[in-house]
């Protein structure tokens, strides 16, 4: 190696290091790109450099090229019999939850789990714990979702073993999917408090979106803009994707209970093209059911086009397993009285509870616009 590029490695390292502790994500994953072509592939810095853009890629939100990428990297670690491939199998499972894939998503965290536990991994048990709450509250499965939780936060608190910002963020959103928009909040803030002190920028983004959707649940408006406002320039700084849309189409819902049409409108529109371009599904029936109430109050009427992608949003939501989703579609059929109703309320009401959520009960009376959790 020419002794110039072995003095630029360090440096370039180090810049993707800091880039990436400071979810510089997009800049980060540039750099480690840069990195891997200097280094002498297939080695354990290559490997080591190529994980670290993976996950780069991932949390910037090209969650198909992270796919890609981790797909690689475990065929390299299958032929050269590495024994360190525990972290990519949970990237790889966190870029399948996005793009739909729940159940093979929850088998490779429940490998990755077995495996950590044998290797006495505090870090990584907390880790995938995580990984699998959140993705069981993606599959609507509320009551497992939480007993996942639940052993991370206790384990946790045993160990002291890395951060709690993200458990605390996790236990919000599904308490607030489950109709506790009060605990909801006391999580976000344990959360919101944790990153200001940890001086982490994605966490503070996610922690405020999360503060702003709890106090859009409760009514409290302008608390809840205020803390849009911060999450979404925070996501802007840093350059994060997915959370950003789901911020966005927190705005959105936000300002059609306010009657802010043009705002909800425009903030619907960047966050469809966002989904559009990671592939998230999920996130498209979010905006789907936020579009066509939109559409319902300021127009009157639903087109045949909005038919349509309702009916397309069913399909999805079945298909994909987002349980939780097609119970809201469902909903909001009945009251946009656009089809013949195949289930009761009362029989939604108990499949809400199936979810382990009371939030169709908490949120009495039924009416457009839905605050939709």
């Amino acid at each position: 190696m020419p002794p110039t590029l072995s003095r630029a490695l360090p440096a370039l390292w180090e810049r993707a290091e800091a880039a990436y502790a400071e979810a510089r994500f997009r800049e980060a994953a540039r750099l480690y790109a840069q990195l891997a072509t200097l280094l002498t592939p297939k080695t354990p810095e290559w490997y080591t450099c190529q994980l670290h853009r993976a996950h780069c890629l991932r949390l910037s939100g090209r969650f198909r090229h992270a796919l890609q990428l981790y797909e690689q990297l475990q065929h390299f670690a299958t032929e050269t019999g590495r024994e360190d491939s525990t972290d990519l199998i949970v990237g790889k499972a966190l870029s399948l939850r996005v793009l739909g894939d729940l159940k093979t998503a929850q088998q490779l965290l429940q490998q990755a789990l077995q495996t950590y536990q044998q290797q006495h991994d505090t870090e990584g048990i907390l880790h995938t714990l995580w990984a699998l709450g959140t993705t069981l509250r993606f599959a609507g499965n509320f009551r497992s979702a939480w007993e996942y939780l639940r052993q991370a936060m206790e384990l946790h608190r045993r160990t002291r073993v890395g951060s709690p910002t993200y458990l605390y963020c996790a236990l919000g959103g599904l308490s607030r999917m489950q109709g506790a928009p009060k605990r909801s909040l006391r999580y976000y803030w344990q959360a919101h408090r944790n990153a200001l002190r940890e001086e982490d920028p994605f966490g503070i983004a996610y922690s405020a979106c999360g503060i702003a959707n709890a106090y859009r649940i409760l009514g409290d408006w302008e608390a809840a803009e205020h803390f849009f406002t911060v999450a979404r320039l925070h996501y802007e700084h840093i350059g994060e994707q997915l959370s950003y849309a789901y911020t966005l189409w927190g705005e959105a819902m936000l300002f059609l209970l306010l009657r802010r049409w043009d705002a909800a409108a425009e903030r619907l529109h960047s966050a469809d093209r966002i989904f559009q371009r990671i592939g998230d599904r999920r996130g498209l029936i979010h905006t789907t059911i936020a579009h066509l109430q939109l559409t319902a109050l300021s127009h009157g009427h639903l087109s045949e086009d909005h038919i349509r992608s309702l009916q397309r949003a069913l399909r999805w939501a079945n298909r994909y397993g987002y349980r939780f989703e097609l119970l809201h579609l469902q909903l909001l059929q009945r009251l946009l009285r656009v089809e013949p109703q195949e289930s009761s309320e009362a029989e939604l009401q108990r499949a809400y509870r199936a979810c382990g959520s009371q939030w169709l009960r908490w949120s009495r009376p039924i009416a457009l616009p839905v605050n939709f959790p």
